[in-house]
């Protein structure tokens, strides 16, 4: 599997990209995340199989694509109204509380989608948006 991150220098992007074949090799990509230098990580199996996880330091959001339907990961124990900010692909964004993972949840659904090969939609630990 593929994994390329971002790595921001003041306004300019480079791409870095790996090729990993362990848990390990993903989670010490994956714990780069800082919301800051490092702020998007987006595991690849296909052009229409990814798994993006965005932001950093204890706050992420996950998104991802299977054949043309997009899925969000939603914190169904979310809590208030007001947006939070974060930085995901070097912007900063406004996000319902909804959206915003722990990193355990975010770190294990990674290695899950690592793990299986698609996005763990029908695992009950983990509920999605569908589009």
């Amino acid at each position: 599997m593929e994994i390329s991150i971002d790595n921001w220098s003041n306004s300019r992007c480079n791409e870095e990209i790996y090729h990993v074949s362990s848990n390990q090799e993903i989670l010490t990509i994956l714990d780069k995340l800082d919301a800051k230098q490092h702020t998007l990580a987006n595991l690849t199996f296909s052009e229409s199989n990814y798994l993006m996880v965005g932001g950093g330091n204890g706050k992420y959001v996950i998104t991802g694509e299977i054949n043309g339907i997009i899925f969000n990961l939603i914190n169904p124990n979310h809590q208030g109204t007001s947006k939070v900010a974060l930085n995901t692909g070097g912007q900063l964004g406004l996000f319902e509380p909804k959206y915003i993972i722990s990193k355990e949840i975010a770190f294990e659904c990674a290695l899950k989608y690592f793990s299986t090969g698609s996005i763990p939609e029908n695992d009950e630990k983990y509920s999605w948006e569908k589009y």
